[in-house]
């Protein structure tokens, strides 16, 4: 189970860098040849998986895929009945894969493999609408990853002028990246802070979430922090077309009151469109500017109730 696990693993780097999930003209649609080797190595094993060893499989290979494409674009969003769908679609194919003689020759998963990879094209065109226009079939695909930084601590206290003895506790990084980075130094620093993201493994101080899913309850935090998270997130779904700009404003205005009295809000890119409309009595709203950048980094503190 563990080998399969790392061949998966595999595959799915491959899929990414190969941007197989995101070329919506249904071509260089494949298993790796060491995927298909192994595949036919370890038939009677895959044949012979309990239930359980299924369940937990499907659920593996579901994260994996979602963990994929959004390293290839990184504003892809993936709901609840989005990945019960996704967890479907792999059912089948471990069935299709459990079904197959134990001599079958390669063309036969080659062939599960397209139209396994169909489907998931299908899964993304229903899901995410806007990927068919990112991904014309003009556009050199390996040139069109919206990929996901993740950057050090010091350079995020940097880009968003944060001095870190000013911070009230505690402290809320909202998209704190599969690392960590800054969770783990103001931690280190004796600060209690914690972080949310999508690809973070779980602990005490990590939640495996995206910022719709983490309850926010009225002034609770007294610092959030989203480097190139939420704000660029709403400003992609603000510009792009059938957007979901209104469910980002209000997510928005939850989090500002999710802040403590005196709390603040650090984040960049700035969001002019909506931080206009913040009223000056409830909220004091600094900008600073990104070196390189026509953007600001923008610090809000909540001043009353």
């Amino acid at each position: 189970m563990e080998n399969l696990r790392t061949q998966i693993d595999r595959q799915f780097e491959y899929s990414r860098r190969k941007n197989i999930f995101c070329n919506l003209s249904n071509n260089v649609l494949s298993f790796q040849p060491e995927t298909i080797a192994y595949l036919r190595q370890n038939h009677q094993a895959i044949k012979t998986l309990t239930s359980e060893e299924e369940n937990s499989l499907t659920k593996y290979l579901v994260d994996g895929a979602i963990r994929s494409l959004c390293q290839a674009n990184q504003f892809y969003y993936f709901n609840e009945l989005d990945k019960a769908t996704l967890k479907k679609l792999y059912i089948k194919l471990l069935s299709k894969l459990k079904a197959l003689p134990e001599s079958e020759e390669k063309e036969a998963y080659k062939q599960i493999a397209t139209k396994h990879f169909i489907a998931l094209q299908s899964f993304l065109r229903m899901t995410n609408p806007f990927a068919r226009h990112l991904y014309s079939n003009k556009e050199p695909y390996l040139e069109q990853e919206v990929v996901c930084e993740e950057y050090t601590a010091a350079t995020q206290l940097h880009l968003l002028h944060i001095d870190i003895a000013t911070l009230k506790e505690p402290i809320l990084d909202l998209g704190c990246g599969q690392q960590a980075h800054l969770v783990r130094y103001l931690r280190d620093q004796k600060l209690e802070a914690y972080g949310i993201d999508r690809s973070v493994s779980p602990s005490s101080h990590t939640f495996k979430a995206d910022w719709f899913e983490f309850s926010l309850s009225d002034k609770t935090w007294g610092t959030i922090i989203s480097n190139l998270g939420f704000s660029n997130h709403f400003l992609h779904h603000h510009l792009r077309v059938g957007g979901d700009y209104a469910n980002f404003g209000i997510r928005y205005k939850e989090i500002l009151h999710a802040l403590k009295t005196g709390g603040t809000f650090y984040y960049a890119p700035d969001l002019p469109f909506i931080e206009n409309y913040l009223k000056p009595e409830e909220f004091l709203l600094q900008r600073f500017a990104v070196e390189g950048t026509e953007y600001k980094a923008i610090k809000v503190t909540r001043l009353g109730s």
